[in-house]
């Protein structure tokens, strides 16, 4: 079998999507992986051919006439001899952190009059012969279109994974200008959906919503790991050592600051418990001030995926953050965060601090899989109860395995999605 990713970024385990996508086809001798992505980088090992094609390359096409579109070197080797990523422009930085409709649009323009549909782009296509193109149900026009053009010249079936609340008008927007957006990208997301032969969402809270919204049937599917061999802890640090792995965006790093304001109540009469937040995350003035502050929290900064395991497995308690604002709440409300799988599996206590109506939440909540709590209250009365009980910490690393062995076993997972794949090209 073989399988296209089309994506933006290129597909790696540190990127959450790209985390998914190879978690889901690993422990496969029978599938070739190749990716099409549309910013810089190199993916990761497992991807065996790759071509990137940036709006950097466009430009330069549109003043220059220069190629659009290139190959790129994959495998271990070509990972090991990489230069080291390079800091984004300022601007790039910027258009991040701020997301101005204008700037989606200059975008989306450029690819509009822009030559991606390169003969180098169909030579990698119709090399590779996909039997499948598996991608992301993206709010990007230019993606859509990319998707579609390969769909198209390839032949192959399209696999699509809802992963994000991008297509609800479920949201929070004061400007005009992200109105009108998100109602011209609901017309290019409907006609992938549209052509798509398999469509996979990450919730039971989207898939209801999908289904009604497509009048097509999904299917759940998450990441899967192996729950075979749980290795509990015996015995928990003094002082107790809360480990956070993730993101800060969202308003998540607000979530992880009523951590931090309720330790300086908890280890008033001595250090009972400390905060160790990895993340690539870059902090802001605001963050550094609450999450680099005290001496209860450490900001470890990005360390590479490989090393993520065993700084989990080293943890006496994993923590999971989503934001309590409105806007956010509503923008993560049918996500289900991927972290939430590798947590499970390192049978360590969950301490989730969020909204119980956002599903990954709301998962947790209704199999009384973690310590959760959903204010500033909630936060300081359960952290005092982990620190004072230390019980606790076992019995809710057992549950957090239970419901990862019952629902995310990659036994039980991969056979069926291996089959829906098989189905699809048979």
């Amino acid at each position: 079998m073989r399988v296209l990713f089309v994506s933006a970024s290129p597909i790696r385990k540190e990127v959450s999507i790209g985390n998914t996508f190879l978690n889901l086809f690993a422990e496969s001798e029978n599938i070739t992986l190749a990716s099409v992505y549309t910013r810089g980088g190199l993916p990761d090992a497992a991807i065996s051919q790759a071509f990137c094609l940036t709006d950097a390359m466009l430009l330069k096409n549109l003043l220059r006439k220069t190629s659009v579109g290139k190959t790129v070197p994959c495998g271990e080797t070509a990972e090991k001899t990489a230069p080291p990523p390079q800091d984004s422009s300022k601007l790039a930085k910027f258009m991040k952190r701020y997301r101005l409709s204008v700037f989606f649009w200059a975008q989306d323009l450029l690819w509009r009059v822009g030559r991606w549909k390169s003969p180098a782009l169909q030579k990698f296509v119709e090399d590779f012969q996909p039997d499948i193109v598996f991608t992301v149900l993206s709010d990007s026009p230019f993606l859509n279109r990319l998707i579609l053009h390969i769909v198209k010249i390839s032949g192959a079936k399209l696999a699509l994974y809802a992963w994000d609340n991008n297509y609800s008008l479920k949201m929070f927007a004061l400007s005009p200008l992200r109105w009108i957006r998100q109602i011209c990208n609901r017309v290019s997301m409907r006609k992938v959906v549209a052509a798509a032969d398999m469509f996979y969402v990450i919730s039971q809270v989207q898939k209801r919503d999908y289904e009604k919204a497509f009048k097509k049937p999904c299917k759940v599917l998450t990441k899967c790991a192996d729950f075979s061999s749980p290795s509990f802890k015996t015995a928990y640090e003094r002082p107790l050592q809360l480990v956070y792995t993730g993101n800060l965006g969202l308003n998540r790093w607000k979530s992880l600051s009523y951590i931090v304001d309720a330790l300086k109540t908890v280890n008033q009469n001595g250090v009972k418990a400390q905060l160790n937040i990895y993340s690539a995350t870059p902090l802001t003035a605001k963050m550094q001030k609450v999450l680099q502050a005290e001496e209860s929290v450490r900001f470890m900064g990005s360390v590479p995926a490989k090393e993520i395991p065993q700084i989990q497995a080293n943890a006496d308690v994993l923590v999971h953050a989503e934001a309590m604002d409105f806007k956010n709440r509503l923008a993560v409300r049918q996500s289900f965060s991927t972290k939430i799988v590798d947590y499970l599996s390192a049978a360590r206590p969950i301490f989730a601090v969020g909204p119980r109506d956002v599903a990954s939440v709301s998962c947790l909540v209704e199999h009384d899989a973690a310590i959760v709590a959903s204010n500033k209250k909630e936060v300081a009365e359960k952290l005092t109860q982990l620190t004072e009980n230390p019980s606790l910490c076992a019995e809710y690393a057992q549950k957090a395995w239970q419901l990862g062995k019952q629902n995310f076993e990659q036994s039980i997972v991969q056979p069926s999605f291996f089959a829906d794949m098989e189905s699809l090209i048979n």
